[in-house]
């Protein structure tokens, strides 16, 4: 199955039901991503159902991989129009080892195998392995999984090498995903259940809700789907 597949498989509905009215709530998001996992032919990995209702739709939401992969997916709704990400751990396919090249032709590195437009998500049929020659720059991938499934800053020309500058950064968290909030005070550690209000990667500020206390609170990422609050951010 190709990596760069942009499958966007309709959400099966129980028996019965026409619409989503109140909300669609967490286990039937995570019954409807893993019904088109399934029917995409991918392994279904064990995840947990989001802890809150997503919001009313008219109709299923429809279930896609998010930037090809379906390590995390895509709940979209047609009207009113929103989208949410759920996190489902699932692997992508292992890459075939790239041939043996000459030492003096340098390191083999991810190179563009046609032109793509600023805010394309690259897929496998984009990219080949090159050779960088003796001295390369700086910021060159060497692994195809790094790069697949991210979009680009810029537009890129047939033959460059990709550099890490000219692609978006791979989040930790995502909007409308479960995270763990801990609380620090004292020498004391206290978690609690949240929610992702923002996207973020390694250190940075994002806002999310306290889903004990219905409470928004600014905190650090530290982790994957994990944040620390700042007792000190306002």
């Amino acid at each position: 199955m190709m990596l760069g597949l942009m499958l966007a498989v309709p959400a099966a509905m129980s028996a019965g039901a026409a619409e989503f009215g109140a909300g669609v709530p967490g286990a039937e998001v995570g019954r409807m991503i893993r019904t088109a996992m399934a029917e995409a032919g991918e392994v279904v990995p064990d995840f947990a159902d989001p802890v809150r209702a997503f919001p009313p739709c008219e109709a299923a939401p429809v279930v896609r991989p998010r930037q090809g992969s379906w390590a995390t997916a895509e709940v979209i709704c047609d009207a009113p129009v929103w989208s949410r990400a759920v996190r489902t751990g699932a692997m992508a396919p292992a890459l075939p080892a790239a041939a043996p090249v000459p030492e003096e032709a340098g390191p083999m590195v991810v190179t563009l195998a046609r032109s793509v437009p600023r805010g394309a998500m690259l897929t496998a049929e984009d990219i080949t392995l090159a050779a960088a020659g003796p001295r390369g720059p700086d910021g060159i991938f060497t692994n195809p999984a790094d790069v697949i499934g991210r979009r680009t800053k810029a537009a890129i020309g047939e033959g460059k090498p990709l550099l890490l500058r000219q692609l978006e950064p791979v989040w930790l968290i995502s909007k409308g995903n479960p995270v763990v909030l801990v609380a620090k005070a004292g020498g004391l550690a206290v978690s609690a259940p949240a929610e992702a209000l923002d996207d973020g990667g390694m250190g940075d500020v994002i806002r999310v809700l306290n889903l004990s206390s219905q409470r928004e609170v600014k905190a650090i990422v530290t982790g994957r789907n994990s944040v620390t609050a700042q007792t000190n951010m306002r």
